[in-house]
């Protein structure tokens, strides 16, 4: 049972009064109260009540309209409680910030450059008492115009206590959206996990990512780019800024077309080589590339009967490779732990009755279903299993069983595959 946050007795910092100046303000300007901002506001089950913030687009089917740019822009007015008729402090007379937001979470609202700005504007303009730590914008339709505008206010001494930005699934965003973001983050110290999943970046990504890990007071910790369009031209980018990176702890390429070309095999080589000496690096995720035999370059820099960085403890590449190469670079981490027969579980070897979901496409790698052998199996492999499957935004479909006969069972959701499959039509 989780115990309900506790609310402050200052006024103004209670999630009713930053309720009531929302739909006050809303009204003002001809707007309708958002219900799922109304939700997170007031539902007395949520035992963050008041510093979690969670809004999605609603079902569209059934009339639900999205918060939009100008509702995103009201929720951050009120946040900042900046504007007139703005409910002022009762003593000193000035504005009340609402300050105990530590987590704003906004999925397929359709903010838009707008919106992003809007929220951009409280984390530059609060940044110094909104202790604001966890930003997630998915699916909002954000380009480079938002990206520069997030990046500007995140740049050095902007912004103290953003430490999670996350703009998964924003496909208009792109390289040039990496550039602009960069330009501010660059020079930031305190962000520790920037996520970038889906949103159609390309070869021209590597440069400015690199540039923030390469920044000396970077305390970067995870860069997730999965599901784009990197390559070995921005892998080979990137690897300047990451040799002199001494932050990052976890780095995902997965599903970022990194094959068998040329420049391919040269940004292995140079992955390689950084990637042996780097001093923090302990998990990096390569799964969905078909690079084949290329995968022979990492093997000096990850398997340790060939010196490789002893840090690295896990390390995940594409089944496609040959089954030598595989056992040689793939590392499930998990502490090293192993079953009662001395078999490390994520062994593959002890997974059986595999069933193709979906097959492979341009945009999506197959989905397979499968068992684990044995008693061995344990409710602790879940998310090692789905995310090697299916990535961590489809490990919310996945559903497990787990029994002493069969051991455990990892089935996707039907509906989420039918949904799948025809998005690949």
């Amino acid at each position: 049972c989780k115990k309900k946050a506790k609310e402050s007795d200052e006024p103004g910092q209670k999630a009713e009064d930053l309720l009531s100046t929302y739909n006050a303000f809303v009204k003002k300007i001809g707007l309708p109260s958002n219900p799922e901002v109304v939700s997170a506001l007031s539902n007395e089950e949520n035992p963050f009540k008041g510093k979690q913030i969670i809004i999605d687009g609603g079902d569209a089917s059934k009339g639900a309209q999205p918060l939009g740019p100008g509702g995103c822009r009201a929720l951050a007015t009120a946040i900042m409680g900046v504007g007139q008729g703005m409910p002022k402090h009762p003593e000193t007379g000035k504005n009340m910030l609402y300050k105990p937001l530590q987590e704003l979470r906004i999925w397929g609202a359709d903010i838009g450059d707008d919106g992003a700005s809007s929220i951009a504007e409280l984390l530059r303009l609060g940044g110094a008492e909104i202790q604001l730590q966890y930003l997630e914008l998915t699916n909002n339709n954000i380009t480079a115009v938002g990206g520069f505008a997030l990046g500007r206010s995140l740049s050095c001494m902007m912004n103290m206590s953003l430490i999670t930005l996350s703009l998964d699934y924003n496909m208009s965003f792109g390289s040039e959206g990496v550039a602009a973001l960069c330009l501010g983050l660059r020079s930031n110290s305190t962000l520790k996990k920037l996520s970038l999943r889906y949103c159609n970046l390309d070869g021209d990504s590597g440069g400015p990512l690199g540039e923030v890990l390469a920044f000396t007071r970077s305390g970067l910790n995870i860069l997730d780019v999965q599901g784009n369009h990197i390559g070995g031209k921005g892998l080979l980018d990137l690897c300047p800024g990451l040799q002199h990176n001494k932050s990052l702890t976890q780095l995902v390429l997965a599903d970022n077309d990194i094959s068998e070309a040329e420049v391919d095999n040269e940004s292995l080589k140079k992955f390689a080589e950084v990637l042996l000496v780097h001093p923090t690096i302990a998990k990096v995720d390569l799964l969905y590339n078909r690079f084949g035999g290329a995968g022979e370059y990492l093997v000096p820099a990850v398997d340790p009967a060939s010196g490789g960085n002893k840090n690295i403890t896990e390390f995940r590449v594409d089944a496609s490779l040959h089954d030598d190469l595989y056992l040689k670079l793939n590392k499930m981490g998990g502490g090293g732990k192993k079953g009662k027969k001395g078999k490390k579980k994520c062994d593959r070897r002890l997974k059986e009755n595999f069933r193709v979901l979906a097959e492979a496409s341009d945009d999506a790698p197959a989905l397979y279903s499968f068992n684990y052998k044995g008693e061995e199996a344990e409710q602790e492999q879940v998310g090692v299993v789905a995310q090697e499957l299916l990535g961590t935004w489809w490990e919310r479909k996945v559903t497990v069983e787990c029994d002493e006969v069969d051991g455990l069972h990892l089935q996707v959701d039907e509906y989420f595959v039918d949904e799948l499959l025809r998005g690949r039509k």
